[in-house]
């Protein structure tokens, strides 16, 4: 009788030592997985979250249960609106793909969600899973790689457009600066000067203009140096002047750790001009619409670096008029411009975008509620590549 108890005590034994072992597994798992797993209840209080969920949020695993995953995912005391958790607890069913934004004053961040229901033995829903997954990056580069391939083909037809028209409006420009040279030869009065000038003035622009269709439709020749880009970053926004930007709080958020980094400091110095000049104009249009509506407001740009070990990332963020959602896609288009007619020629940002890509960087924007945050990814050592031929 003795070893038949022992036999099944040995039985017992090894059956909890193969559970043990089957539960130390299945944790393993749910914690390597890099997809971020929340498991809540009905109330949404959290029962279970794997590691890649509490690492970023940045607690304990343990200091995560029991407590409301909107509170702690999205730091809101109320629900999420079109919750996918709630959704399944109502129809029983699993939601695909849901998406959603994160917004801290650091940065911006998109998700996409999935739920899955858990039934007990008894066909009850109990708890539903919710399975995370940062999508931030692979939405950049789809944007990326579809604005590249737009300025590509733009760049093909504009090229061959601005090359014709540079030899009439330097002829323009030639006749215009000879008739204002001897303006009594050609007799012109003072009302006939001012118009000369105005056509030297107009074909100026119109040369700017085909320079800048030029540098989208092929990669010129650039002096690469190792450049400290933070004090770049502080002596270009600190030479912006325009009418009403004495007005806006400025803060610069810099990591002193930031190295060298190999680029076209002037070409970089042309990206930064413009995100922050648009930036200001931003506020300042914020500003004169508070105004009108008897609101105060404050207008405030933060300009940031980082250190991200193989690249920097620089970021502009104000609290302007914000980027409206139907002309989010077109910002980097060329000749969009949300200026009125003769003060954008809408290659800003366009020319911007074929800078920071002949750098091999990335550029791109994230906005909302009025928050719009430019950031621009640049690589610390220049890449080879045949691209650069």
């Amino acid at each position: 009788m003795a070893t038949l108890h022992d036999d099944e005590m040995s039985k017992q034994e090894r059956l909890s030592h193969k559970i043990q072992v089957s539960k130390r597994e299945l944790e393993t798992v749910f914690d390597a997985i890099d997809i971020m797993i929340c498991i809540v209840d009905r109330h949404l209080n959290i029962v279970r979250v794997n590691k890649g969920y509490a690492g970023f949020v940045g607690q304990d695993i343990k200091a995560l249960l029991g407590r409301k995953c909107h509170e702690i995912f999205f730091n809101c005391n109320s629900q999420c609106i079109d919750c996918p958790c709630l959704t399944t607890f109502n129809t029983g069913l699993a939601t695909d793909k849901k998406r959603f934004v994160k917004k801290t004053p650091e940065e911006i961040r998109h998700f996409e969600v999935k739920t899955f229901p858990v039934f007990d033995s008894s066909g009850k829903l109990i708890h539903v899973i919710e399975f995370i997954k940062d999508v931030t990056d692979e939405k950049r580069m789809l944007e990326q790689l579809i604005r590249s391939e737009k300025l590509a083909s733009i760049g093909v037809m504009t090229a061959g457009i601005a090359h014709e028209m540079n030899n009439p409006l330097s002829g323009i420009s030639g006749t215009a600066v000879n008739l204002l040279e001897k303006p009594e030869k050609y007799g012109l009065n003072d009302k006939g000067v001012n118009r000369v000038g105005a056509i030297l003035e107009s074909a100026a622009r119109a040369t700017v203009i085909m320079k800048d269709l030029l540098h989208l439709s092929k990669k010129n020749e650039s002096v690469h140096i190792k450049v400290d880009l933070n004090k770049l970053l502080i002596k270009t926004t600190n030479a912006i002047h325009l009418e009403g930007a004495g007005d806006i709080q400025k803060k610069f958020i810099l990591d002193e750790s930031l190295p060298l980094v190999y680029c076209d400091p002037s070409r970089i110095d042309q990206v930064l001009i413009n995100v922050v000049t648009n930036s200001i104009q931003s506020i300042i249009e914020k500003k004169k619409q508070m105004q009108a509506d008897g609101k105060k407001y404050v207008g405030r740009i933060v300009i940031g670096s980082q250190n991200q070990h193989t690249t920097v990332l620089i970021t502009v963020t104000d609290n302007g008029c914000g980027i409206s959602p139907d002309i989010r896609r077109k910002i980097f288009d060329p000749f969009f411009s949300t200026k009125p007619a003769g003060q954008g020629t809408g290659l800003g940002l366009s020319v911007c975008h074929r800078i920071i890509e002949e750098h091999q960087g990335k550029i791109y924007f994230d906005s909302i509620d009025e928050t719009t945050k430019f950031s621009i990814e640049l690589p610390i050592e220049r890449i080879s590549s045949t691209t650069n031929k």
